[in-house]
């Protein structure tokens, strides 16, 4: 594994999807070379994202580019390389979806775990979770929005996932763009924004990268390997949001 003076401080990088390794659910090749070049390192990828399986399988398919798959906001956990995955919570009761259709909202996607509908639904969705009397979280992303069960999210997932690995938050680069990123960035070693993201996914983060999405990804991924981010946190203090 390349390391900054015989020591790897960070082992693991995970990363969201939308808005940070794709734009429009496209994940550009010269991103992917970069991600290939980080597990080439021996370093471990992640994959923490909001989306069901149904609706990563229809726009992504190198899932074998990653040691675990983090679905639903992080209640699924995948193993590309066993083809096997687990729910790491209990699904949100399907009482809720006859409720929420009867009320209108569509689309309505339904994953194993979660539901996940348009932001202009919230109040609607709130007051039907509340109707029902259920201990649901609503998450906001962007423009989407995941109800989840209570204390499910991808802080949650992506500790599932290290812990499946052997490996710790500490070692752990983590990189996003939204609201839903917030608890991962929060939770590891070094929590990275891309250019794109969030104003206040920036202000929490330690770096933020000079270009967004994918291209902002590449750009982490070489500073990984190169040094392992040694200079980029010498430069920021080691904590704190970097702005270039």
């Amino acid at each position: 594994m390349d390391c900054h003076n015989g020591v790897v401080r960070f082992r693991v990088l995970a990363c969201d999807f939308d808005g940070t390794i794709a734009t429009d659910g496209v994940v550009e090749p010269a991103t992917l070379t970069a991600l290939e070049r980080v597990r080439r390192s021996g370093r471990r990828l992640l994959l923490v994202t909001g989306r069901t399986r149904t609706q990563l399988e229809a726009v992504f398919g190198r899932w074998e580019l990653f040691h675990r798959v983090v679905l639903e906001n992080g209640a699924v956990l995948v193993d590309p390389a066993a083809g096997t995955h687990r729910l790491l919570c209990s699904p949100v009761p399907s009482t809720l979806e006859p409720e929420l259709r009867r009320r209108g909202v569509e689309p309505l996607a339904v994953g194993q775990a979660i539901y996940a509908a348009s932001v202009r639904h919230q109040q609607i969705i709130r007051d039907a979770i509340g109707t029902l009397g259920l201990s649901l979280d609503v998450v906001v992303n962007r423009g989407g929005l995941v109800i989840l069960p209570a204390g499910v999210s991808k802080s949650s997932g992506i500790a599932a996932a290290l812990l499946d690995i052997g490996e710790s938050a500490a070692a752990c680069v983590a990189v996003g763009d939204a609201e839903n990123d917030l608890p991962m960035l929060a939770l590891v070693g070094c929590g990275v924004a891309v250019a794109n993201a969030l104003d206040q996914v920036k202000a929490i983060a330690d770096l933020v990268t000079l270009r967004p999405a994918g291209e902002g990804v590449a750009e982490l991924a070489a500073r990984l390997v190169a040094d392992d981010l040694a200079a980029e946190l010498a430069t920021s203090g080691g904590g704190g949001a970097t702005r270039h």
